[in-house]
């Protein structure tokens, strides 16, 4: 009995450390790190590993730029709107990553199961919306201020646009947060390597596409 109890403890701690392992790699793997990288391994395969991502994350950033470059002409009008894309970007961005987090840590665990994905989903646009509408508080206030203080007579609407945009921004982050590397998952790739890339790219698209939109129909 005494070894039966042992056996089960050390096999206790050696699944533990391996999962402790695989959620330890999660934030390098979401950057392009390679799980079999570590501090000993040559530049030149760490080079390998890592360049195609930055390629492939270079091309979903001038998907981002696209959508800020299509709304020139409101940025032009309204410079305090560039002030605040990274106010929104970030904000967002941040979302994504806590839903994004969660849920790798949900797949390694294998705590996932029998409809966990959609009630998933749900609690994390949900949670987007909250986050989204008393982080929009803040920064809606901001904009005020600043607005106010540059003489802009739309510093009201202003205001609203980036209450709007926050919410909308993080819902859409949460739930991407979630829905991308749950797609991946069914899919067959891995979830941790390619998550992070093209999370970046929805919350980008999502936080400025939304914001210059609703500055360009609701201010002018």
């Amino acid at each position: 009995d005494g070894e039966g109890r042992l056996v089960g403890i050390v096999r206790g701690r050696t699944l533990f450390e391996e999962q402790a392992l695989e959620i330890s790699a999660q934030a390098g793997t979401m950057v392009g790190v390679e799980k079999e990288e570590r501090l000993s391994t040559p530049w030149s395969r760490s080079l390998r590993f890592r360049h195609p991502w930055l390629q492939l994350n270079l091309l979903t950033a001038f998907v981002a730029a696209a959508v800020v470059g299509a709304f020139q002409g409101t940025i032009d009008k309204l410079v305090v709107l560039a002030v605040f894309l990274p106010v929104l970007a970030g904000q967002s961005g941040n979302t994504g990553c806590q839903a994004l987090a969660v849920t790798l840590r949900g797949l390694t665990l294998g705590e996932l199961r029998h409809g966990g994905g959609r009630r998933l989903v749900f609690k994390e646009g949900l949670l987007g919306l909250l986050n989204g509408a008393l982080v929009g508080v803040s920064a809606a206030l901001g904009m005020y201020v600043v607005a106010r203080s540059q003489g802009n007579p739309s510093a009201l609407l202003l205001s609203l646009v980036v209450f709007l945009a926050m919410i909308g921004s993080c819902v859409v982050s949460g739930l991407a947060g979630a829905l991308i590397p749950l797609t991946l998952k069914r899919v067959g790739a891995d979830p941790a390597t390619a998550s992070s890339i093209f999370l970046t790219t929805a919350t980008d698209v999502a936080s400025m596409g939304l914001f210059l939109g609703l500055a360009t129909l609701i201010v002018l």
